[in-house]
C-alpha cells in the first residue's frame, strides 16, 4: 500500500507540470551578418564554422529572447545574441542578432565580450553579463587574452552599458577562470552570487554592487568528486572533470535566503546561507548542508518564485523539481517532471518569461564535448511548459521587491557635474 501511494503521489506531482514543447530547434547556429561579405570573410578565414556554435544561457525580457554562444572553440562570431521570444514567420531557427551589437564582440578586444557562458536580467532591465575573457577552453591552443569580468547593460536603454568590474586574480585567476552561472540578491545594496568552474581554484564568486567589490567562497563541495567524473548521454561517453556550476537562490521572499549548488562532476547537492557568503566567513565548513543525492549529473539549476528548484539530470535526460516549501527533504522531495532521450539531451540551462512560462535549453553538449555534432540534424532546443509563476526574484504574485540603484562612481559624478556646470553656463550665455 506505501508503494502504490507514493506511486500516485509521483504521478500527481508529475502531472501538475504540462509536458516540455519545442518552440526553437536548430541545426546550426547562425547570426545576422552585416553584410554578405562579413559573411563569407568569416566563413573562408575560420572566423564562423557552424559546428562549434552552441547555445547555452537563456533568458528573457518583453518579447526578446537573450541567448549565450560560449566560445569553447573557434570559429563563433558572436557570444551573446538576442532574437524573438516566439517564432516570427514559422522559423523555429532564427538565426540572432548581435547583442548589443557587434562592435561587442570582437575578439581580442577587452572591452569586448570575449566568452559569454551566462548572465541574469533582474526585474528593472538590466542584464548581468558573465564574461570569462577565455578564449577557446577547448581548442588546442588556449587563448587568455582579457582579464574575467562582470558588465551590466540596461536592456531599456538598447543595451547601454552601466557598469563593468573586472575581478581581482585572487577572486578569478585571469587565464584560467570560467565564469559559470549567477544568480542575483536584491538585498544588502544588491549582490551576485557567481560559480567559478574554474579547475585550478573553483569556488562561488560574490560580488557587491554597492561597493563595487568581491570575493571567493572555497569548500570542497565544490570541487570535483571522482565518482562522478564518467557518464554517458545517447551512447556518448563524457569523461570532463567540471566542479562547482549549476547555482539557484531561494525566493526574494524567503526569511533566510540559502544559494543552493553542485558542481557537475558531483552527485549531491549542497546549500549554504546568504548571510555566510556576504559575511566572507573564511571557514565554511560548519555553514554548507548537504541536502541528498542526485541519480545523475546536473548541469544548471533555478527556482521559482514559489521556492520549486528546477534541475537538468544529464545521464537521464530529464529535468527533475524539488518543493522546497513542500518537502524538507531533497532526498525524498525529488521528482523527474520530463524525460526525453531524443529531445532533452544535455538540459543546460533554465528561464521565466513575463507570462509564467517556464524554458529550458537542451544542447547536446556530448557531441560538442566528443567533436561529433552533426549540423544536418537538429542539435539545440528550446523547450518550454508553463507553471504560472516567476523566478526567484520575484514574490509569489509576480511583483518584485524594491531593486538597487547601481551607485555613480566618484568620477562619474565629476564629469556629471561638469555637464551639469557647462549647461548652466551656456544656458547664461544664450540669455
Amino acid at each position: 500500500m506505501k508503494t502504490l501511494a507514493f506511486l500516485l503521489i509521483l504521478i500527481t506531482v508529475t502531472r501538475c507540470h504540462d509536458p516540455f514543447q519545442v518552440i526553437f530547434q536548430w541545426n546550426t547556429i547562425d547570426v545576422m551578418w552585416p553584410t554578405e561579405e562579413e559573411q563569407q570573410f568569416a566563413i573562408t578565414h575560420g572566423d564562423y564554422i557552424p559546428a562549434n556554435n552552441f547555445i547555452a544561457g537563456i533568458k528573457f525580457w518583453k518579447g526578446k529572447m537573450y541567448l549565450t554562444v560560449p566560445r569553447w572553440k573557434e570559429g563563433v562570431p558572436v557570444t551573446l545574441g538576442v532574437t524573438s521570444a516566439t517564432p516570427m514567420n514559422q522559423i523555429t531557427a532564427p538565426k540572432l542578432e548581435a547583442f548589443p551589437s557587434w562592435e561587442m564582440q570582437k575578439v581580442g578586444d577587452c572591452s569586448a565580450f570575449q566568452m559569454v557562458q551566462s548572465m541574469e536580467i533582474d526585474p528593472i532591465g538590466r542584464m548581468w553579463i558573465l564574461d570569462s575573457g577565455r578564449m577557446s577552453p577547448l581548442s588546442v591552443e588556449v587563448k587568455t587574452t582579457c582579464p574575467p569580468r562582470l558588465v551590466i547593460l540596461d536592456l531599456e536603454k538598447n543595451g547601454e552599458v552601466l557598469r563593468t568590474y573586472e575581478f581581482p586574480t585572487d577572486v578569478a585567476r585571469h587565464g584560467t577562470a570560467h565564469l559559470n552561472d549567477i544568480v542575483l540578491d536584491h538585498e544588502d545594496g544588491g549582490m551576485a552570487y557567481i560559480t567559478d568552474s574554474g579547475r585550478e581554484d573553483p569556488g562561488i564568486i560574490v560580488y557587491s554592487l554597492r561597493n563595487n567589490t568581491s570575493w571567493k567562497i572555497r569548500h570542497d563541495s565544490m570541487k570535483i568528486k571522482p565518482e562522478a567524473v564518467k557518464f554517458m548521454i545517447s551512447k556518448s561517453h563524457i569523461n570532463m572533470p567540471i566542479p562547482v556550476d549549476g547555482i539557484a537562490l531561494s525566493p526574494a521572499n524567503s526569511k533566510e535566503r540559502q544559494v543552493y549548488y553542485s558542481p557537475l562532476s558531483s552527485f549531491h547537492l549542497y546549500s549554504m546561507s546568504t548571510w555566510v557568503l556576504k559575511n566572507n566567513i573564511e571557514n565554511v565548513d560548519g555553514y554548507v548542508k548537504e541536502l541528498g543525492r542526485k541519480n545523475s549529473q546536473t548541469d544548471g539549476m533555478v527556482m521559482s518564485a514559489k521556492g520549486i528548484l528546477y534541475f537538468g539530470l544529464l545521464a537521464d535526460d530529464a529535468v527533475a523539481m524539488w518543493d522546497t516549501k513542500m518537502s524538507t527533504s531533497f532526498t525524498t522531495g525529488q521528482r523527474v517532471i520530463s524525460r526525453d532521450h531524443e529531445r532533452m539531451q544535455w538540459p543546460d540551462t533554465f528561464a521565466f518569461d513575463e507570462d509564467g512560462n517556464f524554458y529550458c535549453v537542451t544542447n547536446s553538449l556530448q557531441n560538442v564535448l566528443n567533436n561529433k555534432v552533426n549540423i544536418s540534424i537538429p542539435n539545440y532546443r528550446v523547450v518550454r511548459t508553463r507553471i504560472g509563476v516567476k523566478n526567484y526574484q520575484y514574490l509569489e504574485n509576480g511583483t518584485a521587491p524594491e531593486q538597487p540603484e547601481i551607485p555613480t562612481s566618484a568620477a562619474n559624478k565629476i564629469n556629471l557635474a561638469m555637464v551639469t556646470g557647462l549647461t548652466i553656463l551656456l544656458a547664461f550665455v544664450i540669455q
